[in-house]
């Protein structure tokens, strides 16, 4: 389905539902096409104009905010530069070392809107989704200050889902003449990560295991022994589809367990560590192109970037060693500093088991991916702890119990 107007097309591989979107973001962006939608949320890739930003019909650069920039604080001192229109100057949006006004200038931008829901009090609703909104910011905003590869958070909106038969938007706290309170999306805009996911790298690689196991020797030696019971084994091979396991799909497992366990040192607990939500940004070439596949497979290294923080939470990102705890002279705050550090292990450990869970389900014989994804996630703090004055004990314990080191 595709909905045009004067100055966007909105193109939806499958039909949006819920209330309309913004309409400051289906009038202004140049292009709008919705990616996925879920039960709380719809992603957007948004191609937005910024020389509209730039040069106004009127000359005029001034925003609509009077110019100047304002921010909304997202919790642990970290503030997101609040976009209050497409066309505002300068656009958080824009690369400020980039051309001048006088040449057209576009970005792509992935915008995740989250949308009001009718069953909530709209006072309510309006919380929720500024509150998570803001929680996926501070999330990303971390992971970026800690060197974890995921997307720039680049604004925060909060704007009307409603608009009149005379064009005029309705503000937040408005009614219309139907009587119908207005609605709310609360958008976080982020930066653009180009590439596949995951999931999909590991389902353009399967294979079949009768191109392997049951060469046609093997068949004719079977039929002619007369083993009936072998013969059938072998039959239902040649259907069964499994992953591959060379130097391509390991390295990929093992530099996601060396990327989760950089978040997790970092405080953070995604909450939703799928194959899905983890992209590869060079995805090697298909087996068809590669020239010398064994050594394109030496040279290759995943460069990969998680997305879609809506569920992540922050734990205790300070290490709490044994010695230090002894240190103190406050028998309260000892007691309470072991529980806290052993509640986000645990959360982190969750973590581990939702990711090894989307492996075994979703992608058939990976047992050995999991093991190079726990690996790699092992060496990592590993690596932190002989790199930290001697202090594996305390980094060992960021653990999850179950898979610590011995």
């Amino acid at each position: 389905m595709v909905m045009s107007s004067s100055s966007t097309t909105i193109t939806e591989p499958t039909a949006w539902y819920g209330p309309p979107p913004p309409p400051e973001l289906t009038d202004n962006a140049a292009s709008l096409e919705l990616l996925s939608q879920g039960a709380e949320a719809r992603v957007w890739l948004a191609t937005i104009d910024i020389s509209g930003a730039i040069s106004k019909a009127d000359g005029s650069t001034k925003s609509s905010s009077g110019g100047s920039k304002r921010s909304v604080h997202v919790g642990s001192g970290i503030n997101v530069p609040q976009l209050s229109s497409l066309a505002q100057h300068p656009s958080p949006l824009s690369d400020e070392s980039s051309s001048s006004s006088s040449s057209s200038q576009s970005v792509k931008v992935i915008v995740k809107e989250r949308f009001p829901k009718k069953y909530r009090h709209p006072a309510l609703d309006m919380s929720l989704t500024k509150s998570r909104t803001k929680g996926e910011a501070r999330s990303l905003i971390r992971c970026k200050r800690a060197e974890v590869a995921c997307p720039k958070v680049l604004a925060i909106a909060n704007w009307s889902n409603l608009k009149d038969n005379d064009g005029n938007v309705h503000k937040k706290s408005e009614t219309t003449k139907a009587g119908n309170v207005c609605t709310t999306s609360s958008c976080l805009f982020i930066e653009h990560v180009q590439g596949c996911t995951v999931r999909q790298y590991f389902e353009q690689r399967l294979e079949s295991t009768a191109t392997q196991d049951s060469p046609s020797s093997k068949r004719q030696r079977l039929e002619e022994e007369g083993d009936d019971s072998n013969l059938l084994e072998f039959k239902q091979q040649q259907d069964r589809v499994t992953t591959v396991i060379d130097s391509h799909t390991l390295c990929v497992a093992y530099n996601i367990g060396t990327l989760v366990g950089k978040m997790h040192a970092a405080g953070v607990v995604h909450g939703d560590l799928t194959t899905s939500n983890i992209m590869i940004q060079n995805p090697p070439p298909s087996t068809k192109d590669i020239t010398n596949q064994e050594t394109e497979e030496r040279s290759w290294e995943a460069d990969l970037v998680l997305i879609d923080f809506g569920l992540a939470t922050s734990t205790n990102s300070t290490i709490v060693t044994t010695a230090a705890a002894a240190s103190s002279n406050d028998a309260s705050n000892n007691s309470k500093k072991p529980h806290k550090q052993q509640h986000s292990a645990e959360e982190k450990a969750v973590d581990l088991y939702v990711l090894e869970r989307a492996f075994l389900s979703t992608h058939p014989e990976s047992e050995p991916l999991v093991e190079e994804v726990l690996k790699g996630y092992r060496e990592f703090f590993e690596g932190m702890g002989s790199n930290n004055d001697g202090c594996t004990e305390g980094r060992m314990g960021m653990l999850p119990r179950q898979f610590s080191i011995g």
